[in-house]
C-alpha cells in the first residue's frame, strides 16, 4: 500500500509504502531516485538508481519503504548523493519503530534547493540539457556538479533516465501505442534508440514489458513466464 508522508517530509519524500513480503524475485526498475526499505530485522538505503535491481523472495514480516525525491537525501545522509547513486548501504537507525519519526529525528534543518528542483523538473518534462542550462543563466558545468551532488547523476545521464522513465509509463499502459509511435512521441530518435535505452536501463527489450499491464510500471515479477519469454504474462507487484 502507498501513501503520501507527513507534512514536515513532503519536500524530501514522495511517498511511503508497506507490504508483507514477496514469495518471488521482483525486478525494480530504475528511476533515479532513493528507496529506503526497512524489513522486521534489518534496512537497506537504495541509492538513486540507474540500473534495474532484483529483489530476492522475502516471506513474512511487514516491510516498510521510503520513495525520496530527487535530491532529497541531503538532510538525512552525510554523503552526497553521486556517492550512493546504484549503491546500497545498510541502515544505522531503528527499525522497529516508525520510519517517518526515524528519519525526522535525524533530519538536519536545510531547505530544499529550488535550482536543483527547477532544472529536475524541466528535465523530466523532456526539455534538452543545453536549453534548461541557458534558462537558469548557470555555467553547464558548474551546474552539472551541483546537480550531481544533489540528485546523484550528471545532467545527459539524468535526463536519460528521466525519459526513460516517461517511456516506460507509456509501454506499460493498458492501452499501449506500437513501440515506433512512442519512441517518436518521447524523443527517441528511432524504435532502435528506444530499444537501446530499454536494454541499458531496464536490462531487456521494450517489447517484453509492452506485453506486461498491471497498476506499477517499476516492478515485475520474475517468474519463470517471464524469464523464458512464454506466452502468458508476468505479474507485477505494487
Amino acid at each position: 500500500m502507498l501513501r503520501r508522508p507527513r507534512s514536515e517530509l513532503r519536500p524530501w519524500v514522495s511517498a511511503v509504502w508497506w507490504s508483507h513480503g514477496a514469495t518471488v524475485a521482483e525486478e525494480v526498475l530504475p528511476a533515479g531516485r532513493a528507496h529506503l526499505v526497512l524489513g522486521p530485522n534489518d534496512g537497506v538505503l537504495y541509492g538513486p538508481s540507474s540500473r534495474p535491481r532484483m529483489v530476492p523472495p522475502l516471506p513474512g514480516g511487514q516491510f516498510i519503504g521510503v520513495v525520496f525525491r530527487p535530491g532529497g537525501l541531503r538532510p538525512f545522509f552525510d554523503a552526497p548523493a553521486d556517492e550512493l547513486a546504484d549503491r546500497s548501504i545498510e541502515w544505522d537507525g531503528p527499525v522497529d519503530g516508525g520510519v517517518e519519526s526515524a528519519l525526522l529525528a535525524r533530519a538536519r534543518p536545510t531547505d530544499p534547493n529550488g535550482l536543483v528542483i527547477a532544472v529536475e523538473r524541466d528535465l523530466r518534462q523532456g526539455h534538452p540539457v543545453a536549453r534548461v542550462a541557458a534558462r537558469v543563466g548557470m555555467d553547464r558545468r558548474a551546474l552539472a556538479r551541483l546537480f550531481r551532488r544533489e540528485v546523484g547523476f550528471g545532467l545527459k545521464h539524468y535526463a536519460r533516465l528521466a525519459r526513460f522513465e516517461r517511456a516506460l509509463r507509456a509501454v506499460r499502459a493498458g492501452n499501449a501505442p506500437p513501440l515506433g509511435l512512442i519512441a517518436a512521441q518521447h524523443g527517441f530518435a528511432d524504435q532502435a534508440h528506444l530499444t537501446h535505452e530499454f536494454r541499458c536501463f531496464a536490462g531487456c527489450a521494450p517489447g517484453r514489458l509492452h506485453r506486461v499491464t498491471g497498476p506499477t510500471p517499476w516492478h515485475v515479477v520474475h517468474d519463470e513466464t517471464f524469464k523464458t519469454g512464454g506466452a502468458g504474462p508476468a505479474t507485477l507487484r505494487t
